[in-house]
C-alpha cells in the first residue's frame, strides 16, 4: 500500500512581540532564525522521521489522523509528548509520536516565539487521494472546533508541511 503523509500543525497561533528595551548599557540578544526558517527545520525533521518507516522493508500500513501536542525543550529537543487525538491504529499513533519525540531544530527559537509555546502536530496518513481528502476535511473541522473552543486559552503554534498526492494510486 502506498501511503501519503501529511504534516500538518495547522492551528493558531499569536505572535507576540518580544524584546526588552535596552536601559543603559544592557544587552540584549534574540534570535534570529526566522519563524519561516523555524518551521522549514521543524517540518524537516518531523519529514524525514516520518519517512523513514516507509523506506524500509516493513512500512506502516495503517492510515488515520494522530495529532501530537508537546513543547521545546531548552535542548531543542521536543518535551511533555502526549497524544492530542489518536488516529485509531496504535501503528499510526506510534509513528506520529516517535517522529515527534525525533525532533531537534526547536532551538534557536524565532523572535515572538516564547520558551513554554505549546506545538501540535497533525499527521495524516492515507492510503489514496479520496482517503487523504476525507481525513484532511476531518483535520479541518477538528481544528475549526477546537481554535473555536480555545478562546482565551494557550496559544498553539502553526505551522504546515504536505506532500504531493500524484504519486498515490
Amino acid at each position: 500500500m502506498k501511503n501519503i503523509l501529511l504534516v500538518a500543525i495547522a492551528t493558531s497561533f499569536a505572535l507576540s512581540p518580544i524584546g526588552i528595551q535596552a536601559q543603559n548599557d544592557d544587552i540584549v540578544v534574540s534570535s534570529s532564525r526566522s519563524i519561516d526558517r523555524f518551521v522549514q527545520d521543524v517540518s524537516r525533521d518531523l519529514d524525514r522521521e516520518l519517512n523513514r518507516p516507509m523506506m524500509r522493508s516493513n512500512p506502516v500500513t495503517g492510515t488515520g489522523l494522530a495529532q501530537v501536542l508537546f513543547e521545546a525543550g531548552p535542548d531543542g529537543k521536543p518535551t511533555n509528548i502526549k497524544m492530542y487525538h489518536r488516529a485509531g491504529d496504535v501503528a499510526v499513533d506510534r509513528l506520529a509520536r516517535r517522529a515527534v519525540a525525533k525532533i531537534r531544530s526547536l532551538q534557536p527559537l524565532p523572535r515572538g516565539v516564547e520558551q513554554d509555546q505549546l506545538y501540535l502536530a497533525n499527521i495524516i496518513i492515507a492510503s489514496d487521494t479520496r482517503e487523504f481528502d476525507e481525513l484532511s476535511e476531518e483535520l479541518n473541522e477538528r481544528e475549526t472546533n477546537r481554535i473555536a473552543a480555545a478562546k482565551g486559552d494557550r496559544k498553539i503554534f502553526a505551522f504546515t508541511l504536505s506532500q504531493s498526492t500524484s504519486h498515490l494510486n
